[in-house]
């Protein structure tokens, strides 16, 4: 036989293996992998995370001091969800990488009216007070440097913060969650209302 045929029928049982509708089928699972990995990569671009804090921690055990670092983490997607978040470990990037994990198994959804929130709240956590003021269209971001990043990564634009005891982040933007948590629609308020009884009166003799 001669060697140009050969070669010539041995490229075509490749075409012919290629055009298979069976080795096409085999291929599809890597396509859809392919489209997994996508999605799950296009939902971790969609948080936004800023580093608070690092810190230096120090553990007094038998044979002497164990180093660590904590680090603290705000994560938001712009659109409405908030989440706080602290991670130790020896490193301190996977001190950052455990707070970001902590922070988005914790992921707070806040109430907007008009860029701002619906009604002034108080929020608490350990020796800080929070509070948060509704604010007009135009008003801006009134708050300490790390609660403004917070709201910001939220989605927020109008907002007053005042901040009263503790100043230490953790507290603070724990506070900033607990008052996030608290905010309801004016349908949730009306609800509540309506639900709670009229108190008896009492009848002075």
């Amino acid at each position: 036989m001669n060697k140009n045929n050969f070669g010539h029928n041995r490229n075509n049982n490749n075409n012919n293996n290629n055009r298979n509708p069976e080795n096409s089928e085999r291929r599809a699972p890597r396509r859809d992998f392919q489209q997994n990995s996508r999605q799950e990569r296009d939902k971790d671009s969609e948080w936004k995370e800023f580093v608070v804090q690092i810190s230096r921690v120090t553990k007094v055990v038998k044979g002497g001091k164990n180093l660590s670092f904590r680090a603290l983490v705000v994560i938001g997607d712009e659109r409405g969800s908030f989440g706080v978040g602290l991670g130790k470990a020896a490193e301190v990037v996977d001190a950052v990488k455990k707070a970001i994990e902590n922070a988005k198994k914790d992921v707070v959804k806040i109430l907007f009216d008009q860029g701002s929130i619906p009604h002034n709240i108080l929020g608490h956590f350990n020796a800080s007070e929070l509070h948060l003021f509704k604010a007009r269209k135009g008003t801006g971001l009134i708050a300490a440097g790390m609660v403004k990043t917070a709201l910001e990564l939220a989605g927020l634009h109008n907002v007053v913060c005042k901040i009263h005891g503790s100043t230490n982040p953790a507290n603070v933007l724990f506070a900033l969650k607990d008052a996030i948590l608290k905010l309801k629609t004016r349908g949730q308020i009306r609800q509540l209302r309506n639900n709670i009884a009229p108190k008896p009166s009492v009848l002075i003799a």
